[in-house]
This record gives C-alpha cells, sequence and structure tokens, in this order.
C-alpha cells in the first residue's frame, strides 16, 4: 500500500487525488491521507504531496466537467470538513465519478447513489459543513477597532470561512473587514471594494489584544440592553434555547458574553 500524504486543504486534496491517480499504482494500492495524521500503518510506503494549485485547477475542472457543479459543491464542502478520513473518501468517490470507465449518466448522479459507503460518507461530510456555515452567517459578530476596521472571531468545527466569505461580502462590499477562525488559525480579509481572500495560519496575536472604538463599546452595551428588553424571563427555556443557540457559539458573540 503506497499512502499519498496531503495538505488538509481543497487544493492539497485534490492535487493528492491527481498524485494518486497519475502513479498508475491501482486504485486498491494507493491510500490518500492528511498530513499530520499521528497513526501510521505499518507495511505502507508514505509520499509527501506538495500542494499544486495547478493540478488542483485540472482536478475541480474534470469533476464539474463529469460529475456536475452540484456534485463538485458537495466534494468540494466535504473537504473542508474535520475528518480524517475525508480526503481517502473524496478520493474512493472519483474513482468512479470521473472514470472514463463510467456511463456519464451514472456520473451525475453518483453523489445520490447513498448505499454506497464512500458516497455517503462525502454527501454526510458535506452537509455537516455546509450546515455550520450557514449558521455563522447568522452568529458571526464583528466589532470596530479603532482603525475602523471590523473584527470578529469563531471557533468553528470545520473550514467554513471559505463558505461564508461570498455571504459577508456581498452584505459588507464596502467594508474592510476580518473574521478569524481560532480552530483552523486562519483568517478572511476583505478590503474595501475588493475580493475577499483567506490568509492560512494568520499571524494576528497584536489584532486580537486590540481594544474596540468608544463608538463600539456604547453600540455593544445599547445591544446587550435590547436582547434583554425584549426577552420575556417567564417563558425562558434554557433547553430550548440551547439547540438553537449552543453554547460554543456565544463565546465570540456580543449578547452572549453575559449568558
Amino acid at each position: 500500500m503506497v499512502i499519498f500524504l496531503c495538505e488538509d486543504s481543497v487544493d492539497g486534496i485534490f492535487t493528492g487525488v491527481y498524485e494518486a491517480w497519475a502513479s498508475r499504482l491501482g486504485h486498491s494500492n494507493v491510500a490518500l491521507r492528511t498530513a499530520g495524521l499521528s497513526n501510521l500503518e505499518l507495511f505502507a510506503e508514505y509520499r509527501t504531496v506538495i500542494t499544486d494549485a495547478g493540478k488542483a485547477a485540472r482536478v475541480a475542472n474534470t469533476i464539474r466537467q463529469k460529475m456536475g457543479e452540484e456534485s463538485y459543491e458537495k466534494i468540494y464542502q466535504a473537504s473542508l470538513a474535520n475528518a480524517d478520513d475525508k480526503s481517502d473518501c473524496i478520493y474512493r468517490v472519483l474513482t468512479v465519478g470521473v472514470s472514463v470507465h463510467t456511463d456519464p449518466w451514472l456520473a451525475h448522479h453518483l453523489m445520490e447513489k447513498l448505499q454506497d459507503p464512500n458516497v455517503c460518507r462525502v454527501s454526510e461530510l458535506s452537509w455537516k459543513v455546509f450546515h455550520e456555515a450557514h449558521r455563522y452567517t447568522g452568529f458571526v459578530r464583528f466589532r470596530e477597532l479603532d482603525e475602523g476596521v471590523l473584527f470578529s472571531e469563531i471557533e468553528a468545527e470545520h473550514q467554513v470561512l471559505p463558505l461564508i466569505g461570498e455571504h459577508f461580502s456581498d452584505r459588507f462590499p464596502q467594508e474592510n473587514f476580518m473574521i478569524y477562525d481560532h480552530h483552523s488559525g486562519d483568517c478572511l480579509l476583505h478590503g474595501s471594494g475588493k475580493p475577499w481572500f483567506i490568509w492560512k495560519n494568520a499571524e494576528i496575536d497584536n489584532i486580537l489584544k486590540r481594544d474596540c472604538s468608544a463608538n463600539e463599546q456604547e453600540i455593544q452595551a445599547l445591544w446587550r440592553t435590547f436582547c434583554e428588553s425584549i426577552a420575556i424571563r417567564e417563558r425562558r427555556n434554557p433547553h430550548l434555547q440551547m439547540q438553537f443557540w449552543p453554547l460554543r457559539f456565544r463565546k465570540w458573540m456580543t449578547e452572549g458574553n453575559d449568558s
């Protein structure tokens, strides 16, 4: 068994797919893993994959052409999941979906074949990532720093920044804002009137220590007062509140700091 170790990113996984396929060792003789896993297998040869944007783009284009845009979105979202088995499951799905021996109709409907364990796992991971990203579009809270930059912190289970970037850039096209993910260490950056991008392994310790502007502190106090005033204490239901507003989101939300 030859195991290809790739970077834990979309481009990294797609490059790993490219290299594993190009090795011509046979799909049953290769496996794909994300680098950094501590459990090593006996009697296996490990090969490190260097991320290549060009090779990743070729894989992405092939998926779109042979499996369709909807299938590509599911595979893309699954590659953002926090799961050790995601890269190999994606590879197994693609060995069928983009193979020249696969019927074109089957390739376009492969992601509907949930009886296949790899397809089922990729679909499951895709849904989890999409669901968390969707929740963060409503749970992200920005604060204004002294320089006028809007700054937000999250701690997502999955790599959701690439999925929420378009949402917030559409909402605040003329704002300079940053969204920092404490779990992944990445930061989404957006300049006024410019496209957003992801800063991998961002070093922003100096920004985390900065205080909010005086205007921001006043706005936060008003927001907490508003949230408290509309609440009906007699109808307080902590259990139901936990379902719609989990504790892991509250840590970085203005109205959640005092909850």
